[in-house]
């Protein structure tokens, strides 16, 4: 039973980086209808910003969580300012060709992938320090780092701080308002372009900020964006459409892979994202949480 519980609660640990990535996924699906494939190299992006901050200006993590998500928010913004509004054409268009904004985030994912790459050096493994150093924290059985407890803090303060910004701001009803249906949001005043700006430069530093968490768990190398598979499959578990569950499913997907690792092998760990996702399809293809489907021409 120990066991059990070491491996719910270092799943739980594992499941909250998922699902901030799943949230930087689910928030621009829902403004934009786009399915970003670039979100895996946005967290990579953030911990090898992380780690210049660290080697090069020798600053706290403090300062990172500061300055990263300020930088890979610009890098989301300017992506759509740049390349989707060339791709899309007219924003408000009744058929939008989705396909070209899918095209476009995979060439932004080979692009920042190539990026990193040109930098000497970055092909060495590498994994950022602990957030916290010190002995672990025993809760029972539960033996957890201050690293985990801290990880578990941030994704919680992150998560009540979207909530926030979406339910009580008027900047957050804007951007719901625009996912709902930009047309009538534009009919009312809401400058859809702009909002949807802001929901890319918003996922992207939720995306940033996930790195830098990841980092010190996760062997740093340009490749390392493969984990937003694992937040697709959290998406897919809560439901695309749904911000609480992406967060649901992403802690789900934690749990279950240590839960598998432990009664069934290690290796079958790699496996059970997309068992787990076809298992979703088959029997509830909408997620735990999301809304009934509907057709779309695209």
């Amino acid at each position: 039973m120990s066991l059990v519980l070491q491996g719910v609660a270092s799943g739980v640990v594992t499941g909250c980086v998922y699902a901030l990535v799943a949230l930087s996924l689910v928030i621009v699906y829902k403004a934009t209808d786009v399915v970003n494939f670039a979100g895996g190299e946005l967290v990579m992006i953030g911990a090898y910003l992380g780690l210049l901050l660290l080697l090069w200006f020798q600053l706290p993590y403090i300062a990172m969580f500061a300055l990263v998500p300020v930088a890979v928010f610009a890098v989301g913004a300017l992506f759509d300012r740049i390349t989707l509004r060339k791709v899309g054409g007219r924003a408000l268009a009744k058929h939008v060709d989705l396909v070209s904004f899918v095209v476009a985030t995979i060439g932004l994912s080979y692009l920042l992938k190539g990026a990193v790459r040109v930098v000497p050096f970055t092909e060495e493994v590498r994994r950022l320090p602990p957030l916290f150093s010190g002995p672990p924290v025993f809760i029972g059985d539960v033996v957890l780092q201050r690293q985990d407890l801290a990880i578990i803090a941030v994704t919680t303060m992150i998560m009540l701080a979207l909530w926030l910004f979406f339910e009580r701001t008027l900047l957050g009803k804007a951007l719901r308002a625009t996912s709902q249906n930009a047309r009538a949001a534009a009919l009312v005043g809401v400058p859809v372009s702009a909002m949807r700006m802001a929901v890319w430069g918003l996922a992207s530093a939720i995306a940033g900020i996930a790195g830098v968490l990841l980092a010190p768990k996760l062997l740093m190398t340009p490749d390392m964006g493969a984990v937003v598979m694992l937040a697709f499959a959290a998406a897919i578990i809560g439901g695309f459409s749904s911000l609480p569950g992406c967060v649901v499913g992403g802690i789900a997907l934690g749990v279950i892979q240590n839960l598998v690792g432990i009664f069934i092998s290690p290796q079958a760990i790699a496996v059970t994202p997309f068992f787990v996702i076809m298992l979703v399809l088959l029997f509830r293809p909408e997620g735990l949480f999301g809304e009934s489907l509907a057709l779309k021409k695209v």
